[in-house]
This record gives structure tokens, sequence and C-alpha cells, in this order.
């Protein structure tokens, strides 16, 4: 068990950013298969979280410019969303993506619209 103690320290001096959810999840990982049982429980998600590309499936632009708009707007904070520990799909690392939340679907709808209005009133 502290092997994987360990593993959970390393991997939380990499991964700066990671939320006290995606902290606990981890350790469960390390911890639980090792003692055969749910000894430390998976954090229960209160909040729906909405990765880049499923919010611009919403909003029918790419994920890429939700990315922009978010670096942009400062939009990758607590008050918008909180990091988290994913499978990279390029390889088989680990890598931190940030998941938003429903108070930033709206700063993006809010953002989305005054750009549309601004090109709509340039054509006119």
């Amino acid at each position: 068990m502290q092997i994987q103690m360990e593993i959970a320290e390393k991997t939380f001096q990499w991964a700066t950013g990671l939320s006290d959810a995606a902290r606990q999840t981890v350790i469960a990982g390390l911890i639980n298969p090792i003692a055969g049982s749910e000894v430390i429980p998976l954090p229960v998600l209160e909040k729906q979280s909405y990765t880049a590309t499923q919010i611009g499936k919403m909003f029918n632009v790419s994920a890429n410019k939700i990315g922009r708009i978010a670096n942009d707007n400062n939009m990758k904070t607590d008050s918008y969303g909180e990091y988290y520990l994913d499978k990279s799909r390029y390889s088989t690392k680990q890598v931190e993506s940030f998941r938003y939340n429903d108070k930033a679907l709206k700063k993006f709808n809010d953002i989305l619209i005054a750009e549309q209005e601004a090109t709509t009133s340039e054509l006119v």
C-alpha cells in the first residue's frame, strides 16, 4: 500500500491543479483494488461537468474554439469547473483536462451570441 501512496503523491506533484474529487478518485483507484473492497469511496459528483468537445457540439463549434474562448476569458478557474485526470486520446498517458460546469455553459453562450451579433452587424 505504501507504493500506491507514493504513486499518488507523484501524481499530485505532476498534476497540481486536480480538484479534491479527482484526488480522491486517484487514491481510491490505487487503494481499493489492493484492499479488495471499497475502503475509500469514489466521490459523488454533485454537478454535471462538460468537456470542451461536448460544449462545442452543443453550440455547433469546435472544441478548439471552446478552449480558445476559455483561455481568452480566463475561464479555467474553480468558478467555471475543475481539472480532472483523463486518458489521452492519442496515447496511453494520463493528462489533466478541464471540465466545465453549468455557469461556464452560460458564459460560453453569452460570448458566442456576442460574437455572432458582432459578425452580423459588420455584414449590415
